[in-house]
């Protein structure tokens, strides 16, 4: 399984979000700046967390973007499959027409039962079980 880009800044947000210490919330610039998304890419990631309540936005001065208890709790492979937003995430047997559907083949059937083991795999830890050394570096040696 590929993670597409918009799983990818998801999570890369998420993760930023988890791990803040200081003041908690972090406006889009701050997170662009600190992640290396593109502010516009960034804006399409961020409404869909909201929609889906895995971060919380409060516009004005005090604003900006925190992350939610629902994402802390969320184990990864639920938050994952959410993310991907892909009906068929490893094959469609009928987006392209597959000789073989007619013959009984079990492949489809395999790798789902494979996906869904990833994806309890991944259930057995949450955002706060990723840990990182030396997070405060991770910014600071960030090349300008």
């Amino acid at each position: 399984m590929k993670l597409n880009h918009f799983t990818d800044y998801s999570m890369r947000v998420l993760i930023f979000l988890d791990k803040k210490e200081e003041n908690n919330s972090a406006s889009l610039d701050e997170i662009s700046e600190k992640l290396n998304i593109l502010r516009n890419n960034l804006i399409k990631v961020v409404q869909f967390l909201s929609k889906e309540e895995l971060v919380l936005t409060k516009r004005g001065k005090s604003g900006g973007i925190t992350i939610s208890k629902k994402a802390q709790n969320m184990g990864l492979g639920d938050m994952i499959q959410l993310l991907q937003q892909e009906k068929f995430p490893i094959i469609n047997c009928q987006a392209k027409s597959c000789i073989f559907i007619s013959y009984n083949c079990q492949l489809k059937s395999f790798l789902d039962i494979a996906y869904q083991a990833f994806l309890a795999s991944l259930n057995q830890h949450r955002l706060s079980d990723l840990v990182f050394q030396n997070w405060g570096q991770i910014f600071n040696s960030k090349q300008q």
